[in-house]
């Protein structure tokens, strides 16, 4: 019989960053709930998702500091903090698909229609490897050859969604430097959501490379299994949860649905375009030098 499960076995955690991460989460979700609501758009179900996810980590994370033998919602907890970016990570490829079907497929590597299968369905194996990873390695800290396994697990979930999503975000950068040449006006209209796509996309980065070393680091030949960021609670919140929190929170300030169109239309080609009238030619003109 295994000894009893006690979490935070190796710090002393801090239950004001709890608590503080966990009301963030909270307002950040109100408000994503509340702009999505009020501009009628449903393609950002994957951003309230990872914000739904953070939230009720960090509040099972709080409810754990008080009940650190309850097995459950620590490692219920650990599994939706760990899962929730690459669903952040669903969201920007939705968004970066939408932006090139609006300002023209011709300045993109990649068609939008591959987008969703190709790179969401890599996040979705990625969700899937690091929820059975995550569950495994916080379920079962009495037995090396079970941690080993789920690290393994772990580990190869955060490097896909690594992998996969750096190589999105040098193609999104590709088709930002030709469109910007092709369709100035268009790019300068949607360039701050671009921005925006550029700074999360470096946070999200930051806390997948810093969970991927994480976990790599980890010793699982003894028990408890040691490692300095495991053994730290600093990174957790530092490297993780700060990073999530600002990823998530600047589409509250820069809010897809002010740049995007409502339905997913592609541009047409110069070529393709239907002639316009003398009036509405001079009108596209200027639009288009805006």
């Amino acid at each position: 019989m295994g000894a009893q499960y006690r979490a935070f076995k190796h710090y002393e955690p801090s239950e004001a960053a709890a608590i503080i991460f966990a009301v963030v989460f909270g307002i950040l979700l109100v408000a994503h709930l509340w702009q999505s609501v009020r501009a009628k758009i449903y393609y950002l179900w994957p951003l309230l998702l990872a914000t739904v996810l953070e939230c009720a980590g960090y509040i099972l994370r709080e409810y754990t500091i008080h009940h650190r033998t309850e097995k459950p919602p620590s490692v219920i907890g650990q599994v939706f903090i760990i899962i929730a970016p690459a669903c952040l990570a669903a969201a920007l490829y939705m968004i970066v698909e939408r932006i090139i079907l609006q300002v023209g497929t011709i300045y993109s590597s990649l068609r939008p229609s591959w987008i969703t299968p190709i790179f969401v369905g890599f996040d979705l194996v990625s969700i899937g490897l690091q929820s059975i990873g995550a569950t495994l390695l916080f379920n079962n800290e009495d037995s090396l050859d079970e941690l080993k396994k789920a690290r393994k697990i772990l580990i190869a979930g955060l490097l896909i969604q690594l992998i996969a999503f750096a190589v999105f975000l040098i193609l999104t950068g590709l088709f930002d430097r030709k469109a910007a040449r092709g369709s100035p006006g268009k790019m300068r209209f949607v360039r701050p959501l671009m921005t925006a796509f550029y700074v999360t996309g470096a946070l999200v980065m930051i806390r997948s490379i810093y969970r991927a070393i994480e976990f790599i680091t980890v010793n699982f030949n003894v028990l408890p299994p040691t490692g300095y960021f495991f053994n730290v609670e600093w990174a957790y919140y530092v490297l993780d949860a700060l990073p999530i929190a600002l990823a998530t929170g600047v589409y509250n300030f820069i809010f897809p649905a002010k740049y995007l169109r409502e339905e997913k239309v592609e541009a047409l080609p110069k070529y393709e375009q239907v002639p316009l009238s003398s009036a509405d030619e001079g009108k596209a003109k200027a639009e288009n030098q805006v």
